[in-house]
């Protein structure tokens, strides 16, 4: 006949307490579990759940960090407190120990894709740019007919103040997939804009639509990259073709370009767009207010007081 468990019924209340959605009332039975079996693994895990759904957080990464080093120093690493570490610090925004147990899990598994392109990432979002392109570097090494491993390198590049170097991983990227390279333009193009290339986001639209021209995503995108260059005419005969590309989402179309509009200071032409807008969608109130502001910002307070008559009528 088997001996009773001698920790099952502090754990089983302990358990049933998590079940009953009351995770701070079984932290404390948990910890006296802990304390007086500390070998024990399932229980240092159920801790750190408890304390995780309490919202200590802080102190349950430090249970799973525990659980993490006895992950590293076996021989399978089943990467089950690697996983809960890493969302709570990206949860968290806590670059540096995002790192710290990235490269930990790297170092073990050296050989797994996985582990280092989030490493890469980490590194990305820790600001440590150079150590990104390094890891993402070993990526396209190990999987040099992934494109997606060129693009994290293009990212990578950018982050350091490398366009070139960005635009060569991109296009390799393309290479491979030829079905998505309009993706991969994209994701270029908006990486040059928000990194401050203007002129080199407007190239690479360019050469994107010169690929798809039907493709209307991709007409919005270089009229933002030609408003940022400071030429709002063509900005606006950008975002005309892209409403006639997709007539059912104009609004959407022409309020994205108010906004652009209003954000650079021209606000008589963001009043024109906001306008075009509401003759797409006339019952879209968000489309009134924001011409409205517009007019606001011209000083035409008597223009803005017409629209929220309207408003109120509709």
């Amino acid at each position: 006949m088997n001996e009773e468990d001698p920790l099952s019924p502090e754990r089983n209340c302990a358990d049933a307490l998590m079940s009953a959605g009351q995770p701070a009332e079984a932290v404390p039975l948990y910890r006296k579990l802990v304390a007086g079996h500390p070998d024990q693994d399932s229980l240092l895990l159920a801790l750190a759940w408890a304390l995780h759904d309490s919202g200590e957080t802080a102190e349950a990464a430090v249970c799973f960090e525990q659980l993490f080093r006895k992950e590293l120093s076996r021989k399978l690493f089943t990467g089950f407190a690697y996983d809960e570490l890493v969302r709570i610090y990206r949860e968290g925004k806590n670059g540096e120990a995002l790192v710290s147990v990235c490269e930990r899990a790297s170092a073990a598994q050296p050989e797994d894709i996985g582990l280092l392109r989030t490493l890469g990432e980490a590194c990305l979002t820790a600001g440590k740019a150079d150590e990104a392109v390094r890891v993402f570097q070993k990526l396209t090494e190990f999987e040099p007919d992934a494109p997606e491993n060129w693009c994290s390198l293009g990212e990578g590049w950018l982050a350091v103040g490398e366009p070139a170097q960005a635009e060569t991983a991109y296009n390799r990227a393309a290479e491979i997939d030829r079905a998505a390279e309009t993706l991969f333009f994209s994701r270029l193009a908006d990486g040059l804009l928000r990194a401050g290339y203007p002129e080199r986001a407007t190239a690479v639209w360019e050469r994107s639509l010169a690929a798809r021209p039907d493709e209307p995503f991709s007409w919005m995108g270089l009229g933002d990259a030609l408003l940022c260059l400071g030429e709002p005419d063509a900005a606006a005969e950008a975002y005309l073709r892209a409403a006639e590309l997709r007539p059912s989402a104009a609004g959407e179309v022409w309020n994205r370009l108010g906004n652009g509009f209003a954000k650079a200071g021209f606000h008589p032409r963001a009043a024109a767009a906001f306008a075009n807008a509401i003759v797409a969608e006339p019952q879209n109130q968000l489309y009134l207010l924001r011409l409205t502001e517009s007019y606001a910002a011209q000083g035409r307070e008597d223009l803005a007081a017409g629209v929220i008559r309207r408003g109120r009528k509709a």
